[in-house]
């Protein structure tokens, strides 16, 4: 009885320090990783351009070639936490936050593929001032084609992170997860005058909520009684592993006219992204993620295989590299996205 006891009482501490290490690990990652990357020698500067648009981003040491990390929308310089460390060792890393994102300013009427490229292509004259290694995610790989396509005398080589190629085009953009998930609720929120803060608004009308079930209601209320009380950090959700927390890690900080640029399809207008495509001539690397076409019909995920091939065929010098991870590869698996920047290192 006594032995049965004891196996119980262990079991239970076991389980419940396991459970107290889950939610530590949840809501002090960004902090540790914060640390790690201080600590690799990045400071944060900020930077004006001459439309008087201020850019924020992180610079590493000095200790390689250049390069230069476009974040995916929602997002911020942050979100290259992981990597960071790792890159500083044999690169001179810029991370920047893009308009609409992070500390950066917003502009509304410049929230299209063509403004944003242009804006980037100045940062990268008058602050890194010599070709880079781009790498840019999701709609940040779409400014990094533009950015490689338009100003190749400022791209040495490009590792595009899973970006949607193609599946932004108005065609199709409608069956994709991100309209429904974030650009649809951007364009709602932007079009009333009820609620005021969008990280409440987005958790209450994206589109994975509802895989929650039944549990639906008690995180949408526990995500809006947290940014009541502390409206200036952003929202943590104790319950939810890091990769999930990354999804809206930054949304305080995010204007949704950005994402209501892609509901109006404003952001890619005339970017033909096939002919910017075939006008990059730098190495690249296009990582692509897990993908799959749900039974409502809507890709989740970037890009299909045949978007892949289609984009990587058109590039003169594209390796293609499917990877078992979701959307934030650079997130899940850091040394692999370290590693592949070097590779790319090696071909400049």
């Amino acid at each position: 009885m006594r032995v049965a006891i004891s196996t119980a009482a262990a079991v239970t501490l076991a389980a419940g320090g396991a459970f107290g290490w889950y939610a530590w690990n949840n809501t002090s990652y960004a902090r540790r990783d914060a640390a790690r990357v201080h600590a690799a020698g990045y400071v944060q500067r900020s930077h004006t351009l001459s439309s008087g648009i201020n850019l924020a981003y992180a610079e590493g040491p000095d200790n390689g070639p250049p390069v230069l990390l476009l974040h995916a929308q929602t997002s911020a310089w942050q979100t290259y936490n992981r990597v960071l460390p790792g890159l500083a060792r044999g690169f001179h890393v810029f991370a920047i936050d893009l308009p609409g994102h992070g500390a950066s300013s917003r502009t509304p009427t410049g929230y299209d593929v063509h403004t944003l490229t242009a804006e980037v292509a100045e940062f990268a004259r008058q602050v890194i001032g010599q070709p880079a290694i781009v790498s840019g995610h999701s709609s940040g790989g779409l400014i990094a084609a533009q950015l490689a396509a338009e100003f190749p005398e400022l791209v040495q080589t490009v590792l595009f992170e899973d970006p949607p190629f193609f599946s932004t085009d108005p065609d199709r953009a409608p069956r994709t997860f991100n309209y429904v998930d974030l650009a649809t609720p951007a364009h709602e929120f932007v079009h009333q005058d009820i609620e005021h803060d969008f990280t409440s608004w987005y958790l209450e009308h994206n589109a994975w909520i509802g895989y929650f079930g039944r549990s639906r209601d008690r995180i949408v209320s526990y995500a809006k009684n947290y940014r009541r009380s502390h409206p200036d950090r952003a929202l943590n959700l104790w319950f939810a592993p890091p990769k999930t927390n990354e999804v809206f890690a930054h949304l305080n900080q995010f204007d949704p006219a950005f994402a209501d640029a892609f509901y109006t399809f404003s952001w890619q207008q005339g970017f033909d992204q096939a002919a910017t495509l075939s006008r990059v001539h730098q190495p690249a690397i296009l990582v692509h993620a897990n993908w799959r076409i749900t039974e409502a019909g809507i890709l989740e995920g970037a890009m299909t295989d045949e978007d892949a091939a289609r984009a990587s065929a058109l590039m003169r010098d594209c390796h293609l590299e499917r990877v078992a991870t979701g959307h934030g590869f650079h997130v899940e698996k850091p040394a692999a996205f370290v590693d592949l920047m070097q590779r790319l290192a090696a071909r400049t």
